[in-house]
């Protein structure tokens, strides 16, 4: 298979302190690739290098065999690399349906411009509809965000994800926080989106790892400690020894 996303010895240092260091990453196009690693393992670091929110003290990102290392993060974003973030990001005040127009008006290069009647953001109201179809919320178009349950807000986030056409979608901690019955409606979205995009996510839940991911790079003091299928990560006594007291369980 060919590699959508890769990076080559990338390092981002906090005035001496390497978050992360060194770090090869490949990831197969139509693949979901797990990120994996105890707390302060360097992650979401890792993330933001990726999508080019921290810029890399060392090494090169490739996106499409493409060198991405010195783009913005919108650039990539227009390229098809996007992400979610641990905090919700949508608009509380605004319907379902309206954040994802949002969404599409940044991608058709209307972002910044606020004040266009309704009946000329109308047009998209067809393709958002259709995005919240996709995840399950097209019965919730019209309600409030604030209204519905966290484990839907993270469903939106992915819809406006999508309204971006991301080659490679970014997910970080899909599950944090979520109770246990939306658990499985999260489960079952994730793998409905890797069947037209390819999907890297750092996830603690590991029966989610296993559930949902083709591979799993382990990251232990921002460095590449393994790399395999979860089978191959969980029988690694490395792997183990470096998860004791942080939940690793077979």
């Amino acid at each position: 298979m060919s590699i959508v996303l890769e990076a080559r010895k990338v390092s981002k240092n906090f005035g001496g302190f390497y978050a992360v260091k060194n770090v090869d990453l490949k990831v197969e196009k139509g693949s979901v690739h797990a990120l994996i690693g105890p707390n302060g393992a360097g992650k979401t670091t890792l993330f933001g290098l990726l999508t080019r929110f921290h810029a890399a003290s060392s090494g090169n990102i490739f996106l499409d065999s493409e060198n991405i290392t010195g783009e913005g993060p919108a650039d990539v974003a227009l390229r098809g690399l996007c992400r979610s973030f641990q905090i919700s990001s949508i608009f509380p005040g605004l319907t379902l349906r309206d954040n994802v127009r949002v969404a599409l008006q940044h991608r058709h290069g209307l972002s910044h411009q606020f004040w266009l009647p309704s009946r000329t953001l109308s047009r998209f109201d067809d393709e958002a509809d259709q995005l919240l179809d996709r995840v399950g919320l097209a019965p919730l178009a019209d309600r409030l965000c604030s209204e519905v349950s966290y484990g839907r807000k993270r469903a939106l986030e992915i819809a406006t994800t999508l309204a971006m056409q991301p080659k490679v979608l970014l997910l970080d901690e899909p599950i944090a926080g979520m109770a246990a019955g939306d658990i499985p409606m999260i489960v079952e979205l994730i793998r409905s989106v890797a069947k037209d995009c390819t999907v890297v996510m750092v996830e603690h839940n590991l029966s989610v790892v296993e559930r949902l991911c083709d591979r799993v790079t382990v990251l232990v003091r921002g460095e590449v400690m393994a790399e395999g299928t979860y089978r191959e990560i969980r029988d690694n006594a490395a792997v183990r020894q470096a998860y004791i007291g942080a939940g690793f369980e077979v």
